[in-house]
């Protein structure tokens, strides 16, 4: 059984909506304004929602972008009887699953409802839930990854999962082993970059005793000790150029023989590798086989750094300070506004892992401090916080017309710098005042247009990069494109 959520200011069509819910064996409640309806929504009990554009307390298309940043989204219907063009092309733009104008009739209303909860059944049949409660964050980019997870843990392929370092490779690759069909059997971890090359052979696959020098015993192999589990490919790009051949061949055929031994042995392992190089550059410069690249790209996850998670930097900033705090058996410690502000004017080359390790480093210093504040940070963060601070335009300085191209920033973006350009704003005619919709709409438009060709250049055409860095999804992108008539010329 479904739950429908109808968010209209007419309340007969609310309980008609409501009616044809209950017709069809499913749940329906209803709200009259925007903010009630919000606040059900974030209950992330609904599986559609049925929202109205214009409502007493503001404008449902306004809403979607919130609605669409719930853990488990739901499907939203949007119902107007201010309808038009450009409004419907918003809509779905922005996410919405249709568009309907009133009047509409119960027959019209009760087929979109049959068709959504279908197309909404079918989707979750198709895309199983994660359930791995130690991945913290609600952003788009993260939860993409975690369904992109869920797929892979029930297929049998292998995995590669790219990333920067300290993006969380290790903790997606146990998701998808607990998740599987091999969450009993073991989860081997094998650090690419650590091992010696010239003992990683034996390190993979085993020594019999006396097969060289310091083998004063026979040692079982990682790839042994995987059978009936998971064997994680920590770092795979670093995996020596000597060893890939042969391990290439333990990929297919799942047997390998130690070394100094004369017989195969057989392990049933899943795969699953993890690398912050680009694969494809090093096959380019013969330092990775293409034909293992092949083989490892069964199932791709791509993890975002922390600078593209937005608020997600809160939630594992209150996560990891209220894990520390019950480790030392310890009240949970208030957080400033602005500490969090001085956290998100910091670049996080590290991302999660160098996060992790500055608010440990901050908990363990200042256990006597009830909030932590700014002071609080190591150097390097709060002087990044003070230029942050100088580089701020006023908090009451109104946003203008947008003149793309402005300024030597913009000249350095145009010369294939990797930053934005920061929009310049002018404030309008004095002699020739729009109206305020008009203006936000025009000024909304252009800056999106900029961002948009500028996200291209910085991603050199490449749209996977692009909706990565933007987080839009790459079909939200390419209609934001197809909308501004912007062509990709890479």
């Amino acid at each position: 059984m479904a739950n429908v959520l109808i968010i209209d200011d007419d309340a007969a069509l609310c309980e008609l909506l409501v009616t044809l819910a209950v017709h069809l064996g499913h749940s329906g409640d209803y709200a009259t304004s925007l903010r009630q309806g919000l606040s059900m929504a974030r209950e992330e009990r609904y599986d559609v929602v049925f929202l109205d554009v214009v409502l007493p307390d503001g404008n449902g298309l306004d809403a979607l972008p919130e609605i669409q940043t719930l853990s488990n989204p739901p499907e939203v219907i949007i119902i107007t009887g201010k309808g038009d063009v450009e409004g419907a092309e918003l809509a779905i733009t922005s996410g919405a699953w249709d568009y309907v104008s009133k009047p509409a009739t119960s027959e019209q209303y009760l087929l979109h409802m049959r068709r959504v909860l279908q197309y909404r059944t079918e989707k979750n049949a198709s895309n199983p839930r994660l359930a791995h409660h130690n991945i913290v964050g609600t952003s788009k980019a993260v939860l993409r990854c975690m369904d992109q997870a869920a797929k892979a843990a029930e297929s049998l392929v292998g995995v590669l999962i790219l990333g920067e370092t300290g993006t969380g490779k290790e903790l997606f690759a146990r998701a998808v082993h607990e998740n599987s069909d091999r969450r009993n059997g073991p989860f081997v971890i094998v650090d690419c970059a650590t091992i010696p090359e010239n003992l990683v052979e034996s390190t993979l696959f085993g020594h019999e005793r006396g097969a060289f020098t310091s083998a004063d015993k026979t040692r079982e192999g990682l790839v042994s000790q995987a059978d009936g589990g998971t064997l994680f490919l920590d770092e795979v790009g670093e995996l020596p150029l000597s060893i890939q051949k042969a391990f290439l061949r333990v990929i297919q055929e799942h047997t390998f023989r130690s070394v100094g031994g004369n017989e195969e042995q057989r392990s049933d392992f899943r795969l699953v590798a993890a690398t912050n190089r680009d694969l494809d550059a090093l096959v380019q410069a013969g330092r990775f086989r293409q034909d293992l690249l092949y083989r490892l790209q069964g199932f791709t996850i791509e993890l975002p750094s922390l600078r593209q998670r937005g608020d997600d930097l809160k939630k594992l900033t209150r996560y990891y300070l209220n894990k520390l705090a019950a480790d030392f058996g310890m009240t949970p410690k208030d957080v400033s506004d602005e500490f969090i502000n001085a956290l998100y004017a910091y670049s996080w080359p590290g991302n999660v892992r160098e996060l992790f390790n500055v608010l440990e480093q901050v908990f363990t210093s200042n256990v006597e401090a009830a909030e932590f504040l700014p002071i609080h940070l190591p150097v390097r963060l709060r002087i990044t916080a003070a230029q942050a601070s100088v580089n701020e335009p006023h908090k009451d300085k109104p946003v203008f017309r947008v003149i793309p191209g402005s300024g030597a920033r913009a000249r350095q973006a145009e010369t294939k710098g990797r930053k934005f350009a920061a929009p310049v704003y002018e404030p309008p005619s004095m002699d020739n005042i729009p109206t305020l919709k008009d203006y936000r709409d025009t000024a909304l438009a252009r800056a999106e247009e900029t961002y948009l060709k500028q996200l291209l250049g910085v991603s050199g055409g490449n749209m996977e990069k692009a909706a990565m860095q933007s987080g839009l999804s790459v079909s939200r992108l390419y209609a934001l494109l197809r909308k501004y008539g912007i062509k990709k010329k890479y």
